[in-house]
């Protein structure tokens, strides 16, 4: 038996079917990977290790697709909204700089990454102008992300907006709907 992406493929259809007929909470039964080698369930986890990587990759791509083609709007597919958003974070220009400054408060404002409101603290706590400190270690960078969630979790205004699947509304930004601007329908 030859030990490739085709055989895995196939344990996992056997693992959905499964999954669909007894539900997620029972124990997978696949007989004949109990009876493999160990060299060859070495073998096959690591096809379960390059799919997941595949799988990962592929995910990143349409997510990508979805931010978008749904830069600020929302779709409702099923009991889900997909909402495309623009969000900023803070790159630090340097890293050593950063944690230099820092010094010996450094763990309190580095898990895994930056944390600015820790830095903030930092600066007010030295007598220094946060928002000075934060302008000349970090750059602002805009981006887009891509939330999904269901329709009871999402805002009540997008939830309004989506009254019925597959339905894509444009999203302003707090500030325009703050102006009296209203999202418009684009069926």
């Amino acid at each position: 038996m030859k030990i490739n992406r085709d055989y895995l493929v196939s344990k996992l259809q056997e693992v959905k079917d499964q999954r669909m007929s007894y539900g997620n909470n029972e124990e997978v039964e696949l007989e004949d990977v109990n009876e493999l080698e160990t060299k060859n369930l070495v073998l096959l986890r690591d096809e379960v290790d390059n799919l997941s990587t595949d799988l990962r990759t592929m995910k990143r791509f349409i997510d990508r697709r979805l931010k978008g083609r749904l830069e600020n709007k929302a779709f409702r597919f099923g009991e889900r909204i997909f909402r495309g958003r623009n969000r900023t974070k803070m790159v630090p220009y340097d890293s050593d700089k950063v944690i230099e400054w820092l010094g010996d408060d450094w763990q309190s404002a580095v898990r895994p990454a930056f944390r600015t409101s820790a830095i903030r603290r930092i600066a007010e706590d030295r007598g220094q102008n946060p928002n000075v400190v934060i302008e000349s270690l970090f750059n602002t960078v805009e981006d887009t992300g891509l939330d999904v969630n269901p329709i009871d979790r999402s805002p009540k205004f997008i939830q309004n907006l989506l009254d019925t699947d597959e339905k894509i509304v444009d999203i302003y930004t707090d500030k325009e709907r703050d102006n009296g601007r209203q999202a418009n329908a684009t069926d």
